[in-house]
């Protein structure tokens, strides 16, 4: 199950998250604002030809007037009404490639903002929510930038201006069959309003399904081995369907609504046409208004309503896009767990002495501290392992030196310096890192061997390659360096991987290395070559490795002895088997250092 993460809708968290792509196409929204209200005055001039016409056709009957002069008298309008025809397709093709270019940069800006903040989280946010799910997020937050700008906000400008134009022009010409057509008016707004409150909080929970069906997508595509391994295709399938149908039935729910206030909405038009057109024969059988006038009203009519009805037809997609740009913008708001100070300067070029003074480290849902006071140093070019039972905090300690996560108490400090005092982007690259799990990209072998250092020759990626004993399967691939590794390297042995992964890191030539049970999935022989690699790697360079196989730490400068969070003795390896302690339990169960 996901993280129960709720998102609801904030306005103020939403504007927070556009104005800086909005504000500056100022000049865009300007020209969209110009272009909408020449397009409203051109709605009012056809509606209005209609009814000079009328009038001057009754005229021209009442008066005798020959057939040629009072068609001479209409030509004119009818010239009128071909040239706004023709002008309203210009105007409207202008409009409509302006809120596409707008709303396209806008979709583009987004989804590189979104990005961004999402490689701030740290490792751990990953672990609370799907990757399919953030995936989906993100993609939803494009979808909803174009949504709300192309389909919801020219609408909006280009009906609302139809609207107000319309009204004005109209109580301009006759007050009384103007508030006639306005009279339905409030409660077209009013069933709009109630109708967009139920879809906001409904269209929230789709979200989250929606979310949840994505990361289960994700989550089997990732793991398909293993679902194909214990034969749970169906099982799978089971609740995915489960999710999708109650998602399908909470979306037919919705459209049912929809379909009602169209309905409604609908049933209010008409209602408000005939009271246009019974004021209006009122007024003409009682000589206070023309016939052309009431068909020019008939037509403002038909603008405004449709106006009305596109601004609530978009309402669907507003409140969708809506929803969708909350629940990113609240990830906007997320401070990550691990960041920059303001007061945070660029990293030197390091020695690589390294010290951890007093460190403490609990992540924010447990209960118990994973390390305790953790106080020890080492010198540049020095190698330091760590060994303990699973759980001891080796790899907690591990990723302080990469600041994936920071100390609850204490410090760490490279070269005198507390990690959070240098820049993220300045302090990593100069800490190479090999995990225990080491996940590739879906790109070529070379691809993932320069990930660290993507201006690297050929040359040094092979010979890089060559030292962490990785050359040889290589070439051995279909298309050698140039092989696709499959996502996540699935293509790739366990032991292959690190090996990728320890080349990596050779290449960019880090002076401080941390190796996190770098070589647990290698078999012994491939590891013995690599450690003899290794060590002319090391040699120089400060190290810190974390391991459980006792055999690839007995040459350590000085070894760490952890047992729940906290250092229990340390020292060189021929003197820690001589005590009676918890390094010598492990030699001993180990069978003298072999596994």
């Amino acid at each position: 199950m996901t993280d129960e993460k709720k998102y609801p809708i904030s306005f103020r968290l939403i504007w927070s998250m556009l104005a800086p792509m909005l504000v500056p196409r100022w000049p865009f929204f300007v020209s969209l604002a110009a272009l909408a209200f020449l397009i409203a005055v051109l709605a009012v001039i056809e509606p209005y030809v209609y009814g000079r016409i009328v009038d001057l056709v009754i005229f021209s009957v009442s008066e005798g007037v020959n057939a040629a002069d009072g068609f001479g008298r209409i030509a004119p309008f009818l010239f009128a009404w071909a040239g706004v025809v023709v002008v309203s397709t210009g105007i409207l093709a202008a409009y409509s490639w302006i809120s596409w270019y707008v709303g396209n940069n806008a979709e583009r800006e987004l989804t590189e903002r979104s990005f961004r903040k999402f490689l701030t989280f740290s490792t751990r946010r990953f672990a609370d929510e799907r990757a399919g799910a953030l995936l989906q997020r993100m993609t939803n937050g494009r979808d909803a930038i174009w949504r709300l700008l192309v389909e919801g906000f020219r609408t909006f400008l280009q009906s609302g201006a139809i609207f107000v134009v319309v009204v004005g022009v109209g109580a301009y010409l006759d007050w009384r069959l103007a508030l006639a057509a306005l009279a339905i008016i409030p409660i077209d707004v009013a069933l709009g309003a109630w109708n967009l409150n139920l879809s906001l909080r409904k269209q929230e929970t789709m979200n989250e399904k929606w979310e949840e069906t994505t990361g289960i997508v994700g989550d089997t595509f990732a793991n398909v081995a293993s679902v194909q391994g214990v034969g749970a295709e169906n099982r799978i399938l089971v609740r995915f369907s489960a999710i999708f149908k109650k998602l399908i039935a909470e979306q037919v729910r919705l459209n049912v609504q929809w379909a009602v206030f169209d309905a409604g909405i609908g049933s209010v038009y008409i209602f408000g046409r005939l009271l246009v057109f019974l004021v209006g024969t009122r007024l003409v059988l009682s000589g206070e208004t023309s016939l052309g006038t009431l068909v020019t009203f008939l037509g403002f009519t038909g603008a405004m309503y449709g106006a009305v009805s596109s601004m609530v037809g978009s309402l669907p997609s507003m409140a969708t896009a809506l929803g969708r740009l909350g629940r990113l913008a609240s990830m906007f708001e997320e401070v990550p767990e691990v960041r920059d100070l303001p007061e945070a300067n660029s990293a030197p070029a390091m020695r690589g002495d390294v010290e951890f003074d007093g460190v403490w480290f609990s992540y924010a849902d447990a209960d118990k501290p994973v390390l305790r006071g953790i106080s020890v140093k080492v010198p540049a070019g020095k190698t330091f392992a760590v060994v303990g039972e699973s759980g001891a905090g080796k790899s907690t300690l591990a990723k302080l030196l990469v600041r994936f996560a920071d100390p609850t108490k204490g410090s760490v400090r490279f070269d005198g310096i507390d990690l959070r005092d240098m820049t993220l982007s300045t302090l990593r690259p100069q800490v190479g890192f090999v995990m225990q799990e080491n996940l590739l990209f879906h790109e070529t072998v070379l691809y993932n061997l320069r990930f660290a250092k993507p201006n690297a020759t050929r040359e040094e990626v092979v010979e890089a390659a060559k030292r962490a004993q990785a050359h040889e399967f290589i070439a051995k691939l279909p298309k050698g360096y140039d092989t696709v590794v499959g996502e996540r390297g699935v293509k790739l042995s366990g032991g292959q991987k690190q090996r990728i992964a320890l080349a990596r890191v050779l290449l960019a030539n880090p002076p401080i290395l941390v190796l996190d049970e770098a070589t647990s999935a290698l078999d012994s022989k491939t590891e013995h070559d690599l450690q003899r690699a290794l060590r002319e790697v090391m040699r120089n360079r400060t190290t810190i490795v974390i391991a459980h196989r006792l055999s690839t730490v007995m040459d350590a400068d000085n070894i760490l002895v952890m047992d729940k969070g906290r250092v229990v003795d340390q020292g060189v390896h021929s003197e820690l088997i001589r005590r009676d302690n918890l390094y010598k339990k492990f030699w001993e169960i180990q069978a003298g250092g072999y596994v």
